[in-house]
């Protein structure tokens, strides 16, 4: 096993992981120190550029953040002959293609010079099917040549699409370029639920990662466009760099919930007005709002990201991972809205005075919210008919919040 690993942006070797003792921590780089400026946020807000080696807790929190959790993270350890708790391993091993931009990986080996589609290995829709199926075994398509990570608990398949449309295996440190995340098996239809979420999303005008269904093997599937991914006509790939905001505040993924010790929305605006875009805050509005009307109790603190571009701006990354959990449970909320904990009674004047307490003025609060009502009957009837298959319960849904939305509050 590797003693220390290299951190790569951008194509430099921007800092780097050793462990001692099962304790971890992260070093920038000379390179990194003497080109920019200290306090620059860039591998993470939680990470700003010092000349210090960084606490294990804080180094811990942003590699297990581009790990996958739970039943996936204890599969892939097992194929790859690691223990489910070791960071260090897991991250050196499956490093070469992350969310954004970092590639992490044994600091005796270097990437490669170009990223490419050219260089998947090419692949069948029969053997996309195999692939899918054989998920569960290995995760995200985890093979000795394909080596690659990204967050979350749910089954999914990373692919590269090559320039004639056709699919590849990420191998060698290919880049992947779209997510391949079939129905959950315990919970029918998420396929046609997570479409029309993000078509409802999308036709409301709110920015979201590109979506399609499609079949292999007999399993629906829904296929995810990389939005940290830039490909030119070339197949040249471009990655660009993000983290979630367990991330940005630190925080182990399994503090991704609110009533866990996570993020709150209020904190999340805080990194935005003081970090990010000035249109940041409306586009949190916005979503709050989608994700409150759609019934998605799970848009938690990994489910919120940031894009950190080349020039050093930041801003909110595209809508993701959008489901009416309502269809399923009772609703909870992951992050709670003017302290209320159920998805189920939030009312118009709740998004309000939650906005507020980031610091928007009532006035333009008003004017965001009333255009996304005035809109969202027609998005919703338009997601309806784009989304073949779709149960009718979960517009239904939709309909019902919306209407829960322009009701007066109770307050307790």
């Amino acid at each position: 096993m590797a003693d220390e690993l290299s951190v790569w942006l951008y194509g430099e070797r921007v800092a780097t992981v050793t462990q001692s003792r099962n304790r971890l921590r992260l070093q920038y780089t000379s390179e990194a120190l003497g080109k920019y400026e200290l306090g620059t946020p860039l591998l993470s807000i939680g990470l700003p550029l010092a000349d210090i080696y960084f606490p294990p807790a804080r180094t811990r929190a942003f590699l297990d953040g581009l790990l996958p959790e739970e039943d996936q993270r204890r599969a892939i350890a097992d194929q790859l002959d690691l223990r489910a708790a070791d960071t260090f391993g897991l991250i050196g091993a499956l490093g070469r293609d992350c969310a954004g931009a970092v590639i992490i990986q044994p600091s005796d080996e270097v990437p490669a010079a170009s990223a490419s589609t050219l260089s998947a290995a090419p692949l069948t829709n029969a053997q996309v099917g195999e692939k899918v199926a054989n998920l569960r075994r290995a995760p995200l398509g985890v093979t000795r040549r394909v080596r690659i990570s990204l967050a979350g608990v749910q089954e999914k398949l990373l692919l590269t699409q090559m320039p004639d449309g056709t699919w590849g295996e990420p191998i060698d440190g290919t880049p992947s370029t779209h997510i391949i995340k079939p129905e959950i098996r315990d919970y029918p239809n998420t396929v046609e639920n997570e479409a029309f979420c993000m078509r409802v999303a999308r036709n409301l005008g709110l920015t979201t990662a590109s979506i399609e269904t499609s079949e292999f093997a007999g399993r629906k599937v829904i296929i995810v466009e990389r939005y940290d991914r830039i490909v030119d006509d070339k197949g040249n790939v471009e990655r660009i760099h993000q983290e979630d905001f367990c991330q940005v505040v630190s925080a182990p993924p399994k503090k991704k919930y609110q009533e866990n010790g996570g993020p709150s929305l209020r904190r999340i605006a805080t990194v935005l007005r003081e970090s990010a875009k000035p249109d940041s805050l409306s586009r949190l509005l916005q979503a709050t709002f989608v994700n409150v009307m759609l019934g998605n109790g799970d848009a938690h603190a990994k489910n919120f990201s940031l894009l950190h571009h080349r020039d050093g701006s930041i801003e909110l990354t595209p809508l993701y991972d959008v489901m009416s959990t309502l269809y399923y449970e009772d609703g909870d909320l992951a992050m709670y809205v003017d302290n209320v904990h159920k998805t189920r009674k939030v009312a118009n004047e709740r998004l309000v005075q939650e906005a507020e307490s980031w610091g928007m003025r009532r006035e333009a609060i008003e004017v965001i919210l009333d255009e996304l009502v005035e809109r969202a009957g027609d998005a919703i009837d338009a997601a309806s008919k784009e989304t073949m298959g779709l149960p009718p319960e979960i517009s239904a849904i939709a309909k019902s919040q919306l209407a829960q939305l322009t009701r007066q509050p109770q307050f307790d």
